[in-house]
């Protein structure tokens, strides 16, 4: 009878089907828990790279004032109000956040797992300040004037803020503002490298043929249609003008009058020709100074006294159109230790050359064969002006500077321009579109911020 029972195996269904029924309702409230405390984790990453990056920014090797930073921005980030317990440590010169908090479990404590710690952990390096030059090679023409302006003085003087932060003498900026052409300061007219007229005044008798208007009852007015272009694209000009037919004039005659002609330097340069306006340095090859054209503010050479460059942001004026070559190579010369300017910090091992490109409209200007700027009307002499961009942009880069671009405003429109400028950059991450004035001060300070290297490891 009892071999018998032990046969007997009409019951095993039941008794295997609660072992494994059991087994699948732990293993569902498994993967719901650890699911919940991989969502919780990720919170925890963020409040703990948050926290490193803060307490890194901070760039200094205190404790106290880390760890006060550190859990600081926990407290700040973390919107649920739960107890969340940080530590933080300083060792190498590297700060490590580590945040840890119970998680409760929803169906674990069935098996007695009624909570679990989580915790995240970010390192982060206290910054090295190692020495900066940085060129600002700002946009000034026509197109940035009022508002535009005022939000690229105010986006620059907010980078300049943020190195202010640094010890005394570790950076030093100077600004390139650029339109048609670069205005060096009349203050370089007799230097070596440079190669400019003297000014002068004189009177000179000219004669023209012209005819009066003897019956203005026949002129009329005409409308005409005609499209304009200008350093933000194209736009229509069309208007009325009068005319008047030749039957309205009476008979030709000469005209000779004197004229007092001055001619006079204000400061601006011209490119020079193929292929010495690709290279920064002097080398016994002169800039000529073009004469009787205005081309704004000045440039400010390298200076580690950042009050008086954002005193000469200030001073920055909105006219002309735009040759971006003009500004890319009169600031890749600022970072070149060789004249024109020959800072000789640009030569130190440790110092960092950066380069900040602003515009906010394609090339309107080109550089004729005559090594003018002209007025680009037509299609190949605009290609002509982007492709010494993208030779510039080329050569300062295997120069080994640092380059960051920032396009503003440039919209969905022009996307020549917007992916030259792109291109240009560094690292992909050294672009920055910005739409408004907001987004101009935001690039600014990521670009202050990324020569400062403050970044998570790893």
């Amino acid at each position: 009878m009892f071999k018998k029972f032990l046969l007997d195996t009409s019951g095993n269904f039941a008794i295997m089907f609660s072992v494994c029924a059991t087994a699948l309702v732990m293993s569902v409230a498994a993967a719901i828990d650890i699911s919940g405390m991989y969502k919780q984790r990720s919170d925890l990453q963020y409040l703990t790279d948050a926290a490193a990056l803060a307490a890194a920014s901070l760039r200094t090797d205190n404790t106290g004032e880390i760890q006060k930073a550190a859990k600081a921005a926990v407290e700040a980030n973390n919107t649920t109000g739960e107890r969340i317990d940080v530590d933080v440590t300083i060792k190498n010169e590297i700060i490590q956040v580590t945040a840890t908090k119970s998680y409760s479990t929803m169906l674990m404590g069935v098996i007695g797992k009624d909570e679990l710690p989580v915790s995240a952990s970010t390192k982060a390096p206290i910054p090295e300040e190692n020495p900066v030059n940085i060129a600002l090679v700002l946009d000034s023409t026509g197109s940035m004037a009022g508002s535009n302006m005022d939000a690229l003085k105010s986006a620059s003087k907010h980078l300049l803020d943020i190195f202010s932060e640094a010890d005394p003498g570790l950076i030093q900026a100077g600004v390139v503002p650029y339109n048609k052409w670069v205005n060096v300061g009349m203050v370089n007219r007799n230097r070596s490298w440079m190669d400019v007229p003297d000014d002068e005044s004189y009177v000179d008798n000219r004669c023209y043929m012209t005819k009066d208007l003897v019956d203005s009852t026949l002129c009329y007015d005409e409308d005409y249609t005609r499209t304009c272009r200008n350093d933000s694209g194209e736009y229509d000009c069309s208007g009325t003008r009068r005319v008047c037919p030749a039957e309205a004039y009476g008979p030709e005659y000469e005209v000779c009058r004197d004229y007092n002609i001055t001619v006079t330097w204000n400061g601006c340069v011209t490119s020079r020709e193929d292929p010495f306006q690709f290279e920064p340095a002097y080398n016994g090859k002169k800039f000529e100074g073009v004469m009787n054209v205005s081309c704004g503010t000045e440039i400010l050479d390298l200076t580690p006294n950042l009050t008086e460059v954002s005193t000469h942001i200030d001073s920055l004026v909105a006219s002309g159109n735009t040759y971006i070559p003009a500004g890319l190579v009169w600031g890749w010369r600022m970072l070149e230790p060789s004249e024109p300017f020959g800072g000789l910090t640009n030569s130190e091992a440790k110092r960092k050359r950066a380069l900040v490109l602003m515009t906010d409209g394609s090339n309107t200007v080109y550089n004729d064969v005559n090594s003018n700027h002209a007025d680009a009307v037509r299609p190949e002499e605009t290609d002509k002006a982007n492709d010494y961009t993208k030779q510039l942009c080329k050569n300062i880069k295997d120069a080994g500077i640092d380059v960051y671009t920032v396009a503003y405003q440039l919209g969905t429109g022009d996307t020549t321009t917007q992916t030259m400028i792109q291109e240009c950059a560094s690292a992909p991450d050294f672009f920055f579109p910005a739409d408004n004035a907001e987004d101009l001060e935001e690039a600014f300070e990521k670009i202050a911020e990324s020569l400062f290297e403050i970044r998570i490891l790893d």
